[in-house]
């Protein structure tokens, strides 16, 4: 599982959504109370543990991203 915060705009859901397979990936997106962020859940089954890690590492160029 993967969880992340990011800037409620279309342009950063938009990257994240791009890391994952939307046929692999169970994807769930909750905005916070005040509307400027997004919660970003994805559920994916993963094989080998640096893809884990590389996952993350594209994330990280995501402006504004928090990774929990």
């Amino acid at each position: 599982m993967f969880k992340f915060i990011c800037p409620a705009n279309n342009e950063a859901v938009a990257q994240l959504q791009d890391l994952f397979d939307p046929e692999a990936a169970e994807i769930s997106l909750r905005p916070s109370s005040k509307g400027s962020y997004v919660s970003f859940t994805a559920r994916e089954l993963m094989m080998d543990p640096d893809a884990v890690l590389e996952r993350y590492q594209k994330a990280r160029d995501i402006e504004g991203l928090i990774s929990l």
